[in-house]
């Protein structure tokens, strides 16, 4: 058998590997063929392909809904634009898997690499991020970005009056395919952005008083009726659960001005000219898994190169790849360019190769590390917040803080006094639970801009109100969870550095936090601190962190009778 040889035929090999296996492809030439059956090399690379596609199909026959199959499914449809130009268009569709928490990418892959380096569609994601669509929603509007542009058809008499009913938000007699067409056609968006408008004018003229909370009132709540692509009104068995907010939302000038910055959102982001980023993803060799030094990264040594081309194809740069945090581009590096050279023709085979070939989806720890970045960004897309302090000698929490970023309030409770800040309204209400007498007054500008500064910081929940105050020479690392008391998904990590006491000693710090590795969601914190000459460090302050809905939040004031 021939001995392993790159600079034989090798090379050329790895693109007919999958051919190979199919049998009975005749485009492979005789002499690929001949090598291939003879070179000992080759022949190892054929073995694990054919152990990693036989692993892939044993993961298709599992059912289960957060099992591996989807996400070998979706890695599978990421993987058929390997060797393939992506632009901003080829990426649209893929909204959903790329904000689904169960089908989170955790390697590089031809779309994510996509979003590293086009800014423009990196902020398209975020927003979509931003509008917390459920999954349904989300689905649809990904199916939407997968149509083809419209020609702009011409806008009949029965697509007129569908528009009408879809603004009454009254088309549970519109056919779902006059749905599809009013969302997917330029000049239907145009229709219902028009008739909208028209009644936001009538209303800012004769304005009617407002029964229904406009800050409860979300991105998702609205998004149906900007977006009915995929509705089929003949079967909305939730129809009647919405009569209250239909009702409100056609009288509401506030809404539906909300509603029509909606769809500009939205449909800019499926009438945007393609950036003039375009990536290609290569495997640049099909060879052994290298050794990896975990000081360098969990992915470092990846087989896989990054072009990025510009719009009249001239080279740009090449970036090695690494693991991806959307939104954040990754450092660049200025190599040479090299020739597009895709070694598989299929999907299937592309993804077994990088993700099983190289052992990286079932034999990997399942998140990358958490960090402080990924815990600030956490904080900042949280909505609805609960927390309680505790002190060590105390078993009761005292504090309770509740904030809702959608409604605008930050509501504290200290021993039997209930506080909300109204932003909106500009009005801070105080109140002794056990007497119920409310006192409210006007908020001062000042205090109004404390309490919004307060809603948009880090909620108390990081010594540092910014990353950038984490002092130099600050210590992370991952903590053994193995004795303490987790719930599953929770990882355990420490903050450590030293303060200068008054009189010059030191006192050593450290803020302990248990974090859905998931999300980078904090559930709880912990304050320790521990002074020279201590051995240990002391417990001080504990907080624990509940996240809301909006309809919670809701009740909650209800409850406290604000």
């Amino acid at each position: 058998m021939i001995a392993p040889n790159p600079d034989l035929l090798c090379n050329e090999a790895g693109q007919y590997y999958y051919d190979f296996l199919s049998e009975g492809d005749e485009s492979i030439p005789d002499a690929i063929t001949e090598h291939m059956e003879q070179c000992e090399h080759c022949q190892r690379q054929l073995a694990q392909l054919r152990r990693a596609l036989s692993q892939i199909d044993d993961l298709e026959l599992q059912q289960s809904e957060v099992g591996p199959a989807p996400v070998i499914g979706m890695l599978k449809r990421h993987f058929a634009y390997i060797g393939k130009c992506v632009t901003c268009s080829t990426v649209r569709p893929f909204i959903l898997s790329l904000l689904d928490p169960v089908l989170t990418v955790r390697i590089p892959t031809p779309i994510t690499a996509h979003l590293c380096n086009c800014r423009q569609c990196s902020e398209d994601l975020d927003k979509i991020r931003n509008l917390n669509l459920s999954n349904k929603q989300l689905l649809r509007l990904s199916q939407l970005f997968s149509e083809e542009p419209s020609d702009g058809l011409s806008v009949r008499p029965e697509i007129e009056m569908a528009a009408k009913s879809v603004v009454a938000m009254e088309f549970k007699d519109v056919n779902a395919d006059v749905l599809k067409q009013l969302c997917k056609d330029p000049a239907c968006r145009k229709l219902l952005y028009k008739e909208r408008q028209s009644i936001c004018d009538s209303l800012r003229d004769n304005p009617r008083p407002a029964e229904f909370p406009c800050e409860s009132v979300s991105s998702r709540d609205i998004f149906d009726y900007v977006v009915p692509y995929g509705l089929d009104p003949a079967h909305d068995q939730y129809a009647k659960f919405r009569e209250s907010l239909t009702l409100h939302l056609r009288s509401c000038p506030v809404c539906l001005a909300r509603m029509q910055e909606l769809y500009r959102e939205i449909y800019s982001i499926v009438e945007r000219p393609e950036s003039e980023v375009i990536t290609v993803y290569n495997v640049d060799e099909f060879s052994e898994r290298p050794a990896m030094d975990k000081s360098d990264g969990f992915y470092r040594g990846f087989p896989i190169s990054v072009e990025v081309v510009g719009r009249e194809d001239e080279m740009k740069e090449e970036q090695e790849a690494s693991v991806i945090g959307f939104g954040d581009a990754l450092k660049k590096q200025k190599i040479s360019g090299k020739k597009l050279r895709p070694l598989f023709k299929t999907a299937i085979a592309a993804a077994a190769v990088v993700l099983i070939g190289f052992g990286l989806l079932l034999s990997i720890p399942t998140a990358k590390a958490v960090t402080i970045e990924g815990i600030y960004k956490a904080i900042e897309r949280v909505r609805n917040v609960h927390i309680s302090s505790f002190v060590t000698d105390r078993e009761e929490p005292i504090q309770e803080m509740w904030l809702s970023r959608t409604a605008n309030i930050y509501m504290s409770k200290t021993g039997s006094e209930l506080v909300l800040w109204d932003v909106a309204n500009g009005t801070k209400k105080t109140k002794l639970v056990d007497a119920g007498v409310i006192n409210t007054t006007k908020m001062t500008k000042d205090s109004i801009a404390g309490i919004k500064t307060r809603i948009k910081g880090s909620l108390g929940l990081i010594p540092f109100y910014n990353i950038s105050e984490v002092p130099a020479g600050s210590k992370w690392s991952q903590v053994d969870s193995s004795g303490l008391e987790v719930g599953e998904g929770i990882e355990v990590y420490d903050l450590k550095w030293t303060q200068k006491a008054s009189d010059g000693s030191d006192v050593f710090k450290k803020w302990r936090v248990f974090v859905e590795a998931e999300t980078n969601r904090l559930h709880r914190t912990e304050f320790y601190e521990k002074l020279t000459g201590d051995e240990e460090y002391a417990l001080l302050s504990v907080k624990e962190i509940e996240y809301l809905e909006d309809s919670q939040i809701r009740d909650l004031l209800r409850e406290a009778s604000f």
